[in-house]
């Protein structure tokens, strides 16, 4: 019997996620964002933002309720597979549609409708995606699980960095043909990981005992009107600018979020390898605890010293970034993003623990409070303070929403607050700051001063042992699934 370590294979599914998703999200889908005309660009965001606005109906949260299920019974698994099949088919269906009414009422032109039916068959088909790869996850092959997460990628990168790296290339580079290379990468994917699911399932004896579609989806529908919910915190920001302002100036939104994105997508992966360990040790409060303060140092803590050492340089990153467009940057923009990211790390952590823990109709309410509060702050700020407005929205609905997470998550495990442990990070994090801000005089180049604060964050953080070897032992030494993925 093979102990899988989570650690050593968070340091495999993060690294190989950071690679590829790196060059993904600051080379290549930078670059075609810098060269192609801002309405085009932003129209492809606004776009996207909408056909993941209702991606939910392709799931009905059946992908949260599958992974669950699965870590505390692989057997759901074999059990399962074909209903489920069947159930998104329905869904894809019923998503096209529901797509279709919301480009009538927004009176989308023909070339934006193009561009729609190409990013809903992305979407469709990047649901079955993630569907396979829940079975992987929570069967706790977890490497299997981080190269799925970027095979779609991989061509993507390798087709379109041709375009870029390559003048006389260079022509094809028109936003229709990015989606469609997209479109490519995910069909590629779902080759691949269907193909995985299939072996997997041959180590097992399918039952005829399935239960029925209806059945199945009613059973995931608390996970369904949750990620609807947050979709709507999280992505209609996007649409409202489009519609409230122009496409420009969502193209000026997402040149913001980039980063934002890049670091939620890291964040997510984490979050996808802790919502099984957490529903291994529900029943032993203390390991919960201890997992849980773990995370928090692990993710929580770093994203607050990023937010710190990018506020003061945002404009060098986005002109470095955008060099084509520097005349439209917007670095307030970009810094109240960067600490909504202390948010949403919360949320990765806590708001995990409670869906492992079926907090369904509490993480509900939060996600409806949090959802009618953006589209509320979204309609008056936007007007008023532009694309700022907007960021200044999501930083207020992300931070309630990770709030209330964390005070359910300390309530419902009578979690005891180390004063001692709480008094070292603040002071710590005080002092970095205290450093960090005060030192920016003597430097004239913002990336030096980005390097030092991160050594000065490391020598801080790592050195005052508030992230140290136990924590990573704490990691790896949960046990899981006891089979090996190699």
């Amino acid at each position: 019997m093979v102990k899988n370590k989570f650690w050593s294979d968070l340091i495999f599914v993060q690294g190989i996620n950071v690679l590829v998703k790196t060059i993904w999200i600051l080379v290549i889908d930078r670059a075609v964002q810098d060269l192609l005309p801002a309405e085009d660009y932003g129209m492809y965001y606004r776009l996207l933002s909408l056909s993941i606005l209702f991606v939910i109906v392709l799931d009905l949260g059946l992908n949260s309720m599958n992974s669950k299920e699965v870590a505390q019974n692989p057997n759901y698994f074999r059990t399962n597979f074909k209903t489920m099949v069947n159930s998104k088919i329905a869904l894809a269906v019923l998503y096209i549609s529901i797509l279709l009414f919301a480009a009538y009422i927004l009176q989308l032109n023909q070339s934006q409708i193009l561009i729609l039916y190409i990013l809903a068959a992305f979407q469709i088909i990047n649901s079955f995606n993630q569907y396979l790869r829940s079975n992987v996850a929570a069967l706790h092959f977890f490497k299997l699980d981080g190269i799925l997460a970027v095979a779609d990628r991989l061509l993507v990168i390798f087709i379109c960095g041709s375009w870029l790296l390559f003048p006389n290339l260079r022509h094809n580079l028109t936003i229709e043909n990015f989606v469609l290379v997209q479109l490519g990468g995910v069909g590629l994917t779902l080759l691949i990981a269907l193909t995985i699911n299939l072996l997997k399932i041959k180590n097992f004896e399918l039952l005829d005992t399935k239960p029925k579609v209806v059945a199945l989806i009613r059973t995931s529908l608390p996970y369904a009107l949750l990620i609807t919910l947050m979709a709507v915190f999280t992505r209609i920001d996007a649409v409202m600018i489009g519609e409230i302002l122009d496409d420009t100036q969502t193209d000026r939104y997402a040149m913001c979020y980039r980063l934002i994105d890049a670091a939620n997508m890291m964040a997510a992966l984490f979050s996808g390898m802790l919502l099984p360990m957490f529903a291994r040790i529900l029943t032993d409060s203390k390991a919960v605890a201890q997992l849980a303060a773990t995370a928090t140092k692990v993710l929580i803590i770093p994203a607050i010293v990023v937010a710190l050492i990018i506020a003061p340089h945002t404009a060098d990153l986005l002109t470095l970034m955008y060099a084509n467009k520097t005349h439209i940057i917007a670095p307030g923009t970009f810094t109240l993003l960067g600490f909504s990211f202390i948010a949403s790390a919360s949320v990765f952590v806590f708001g995990t623990l409670l869906t492992a823990a079926s907090k369904l109709k509490v993480l509900n309410k939060l996600a409806l409070t949090a959802a009618i509060s953006n589209i509320v702050l979204n309609f008056w700020l936007i007007p008023k303070m532009g694309i700022q407005g907007a960021a200044l929205a999501t930083l207020i609905t992300q931070s309630v929403f990770a709030i209330g997470c964390i005070a359910f998550s300390y309530n419902a495990f009578s979690f005891q607050i180390s004063s001692k442990l709480a008094i070292k990070i603040g002071s710590v994090l005080a002092l970095f700051a205290l450093i960090f801000y005060g030192s920016i005089q003597f430097f004239q180049n913002s990336f030096v001063h980005i390097a030092f604060g991160v050594s000065l964050s490391a020598l801080l953080v790592v050195g005052n042992g508030i992230i140290s070897s136990d924590n990573l032992k704490i990691l790896s030494h949960r046990k899981t699934y006891n089979r090996s993925d190699n």
